[in-house]
């Protein structure tokens, strides 16, 4: 697979190339990026060395760089935080309160991203049967989305918690 020239969006990052060759260029960009502000930090402080710190001139990266980074790294990070990984989780037994404890989220927002991801394979199966939930698949992950839901919002709308009249 060739690289393209520049992506210009994380879309464009998502499609045409693996992750583990996402990852490799956005440390290529990186490197390149922190290594020019380095020299320019170094320079600056009027510290810079050739013989130690190389003689070689660090460019700093250009707009269209910039821009593949950033689509680089909300690819990457679409791809790696992606929802099925809560499905999974849930389905080995991890608690809703572990789930939105390891990504500093609260558990009903982590409930409701998930069931959404839920409704959209859902809507993926009915568009085509070999991809995406069945409606039993459906149904399970709903109740599992709502279950002990009246149980978290309890735990975090305890009385002690409520602003007392003076």
């Amino acid at each position: 697979m060739t690289m393209p020239e520049h992506i210009p969006t994380w879309r464009d990052a998502r499609f045409d190339m693996p992750v583990s060759q996402q990852l490799e260029r956005y440390n290529e960009l990186a490197a390149k990026h922190t290594s020019a502000r380095a020299r320019i930090e170094l320079v600056d402080r009027g510290i810079y060395d050739p013989a130690r710190h190389g003689a070689d001139d660090r460019p700093p990266l250009t707009a269209a760089e910039h821009i593949e980074l950033l689509a680089l790294a909300e690819c990457i990070a679409r791809t790696v935080r992606h929802p099925a990984n809560v499905h999974h989780a849930l389905l080995a037994g991890v608690t809703w309160a572990d789930i939105a404890r390891i990504i500093d989220s609260d558990e009903l927002t982590v409930r409701r991203d998930y069931q959404q991801w839920v409704d959209d394979q859902h809507d993926l199966n009915r568009y085509d049967p070999n991809l995406g939930m069945t409606a039993d698949e459906h149904a399970a992950a709903t109740a599992r989305a709502s279950e002990g839901i009246r149980d978290t919002f309890l735990r975090t709308e305890t009385p002690t918690d409520l602003p007392h009249d003076q």
